[in-house]
């Protein structure tokens, strides 16, 4: 190989990762920003002096204690958790029979019920809300 194919192949691996890693640090910014934001204290969020990106003060527990003990959030991811149990139940108690039924049905109105139900598929689910 040629000096200047692997110094092209270097290069294309260069260009890879460095897209990788701004697309990495961009997808995970918001998860920084929560973190830092979750454990400083209410004044050096609002002080605009202060660097946002830094503890300018000490962190602090305070917000996760608002959190858990004088708002009712604990018993939101309950209900959450709840909710998604029930409906994932649902799902599957009319998920299966439907999937058994489907894959034994032979002939040709389960083909083209199997083709019906993988076209529907394809159709976006905002598009059908546009004419609303």
């Amino acid at each position: 190989m040629s000096a200047r194919g692997a110094g092209r192949r270097w290069a294309g691996r260069g260009v890879h990762t460095a897209v990788l890693v701004f697309f990495t640090v961009f997808s995970a910014f918001p998860f920084y920003w929560m973190l830092i934001t979750s454990f400083k204290t209410t004044r050096d969020l609002l002080t605009r002096a202060n660097n946002p990106f830094i503890y300018n003060e000490t962190p602090t527990l305070e917000n996760l204690r608002v959190l858990f003990f004088d708002t009712l959030y604990v018993r939101w991811l309950g209900n959450t958790l709840f909710v998604g149990a029930i409906v994932v139940a649902i799902t599957l108690v009319l998920a299966v029979p439907a999937g058994y039924a489907l894959a034994r049905l032979t002939g040709r109105w389960g083909e083209q019920l199997g083709i019906a139900i993988f076209l529907t598929y394809l159709v976006p689910p905002t598009l059908l809300f546009l004419p609303m």
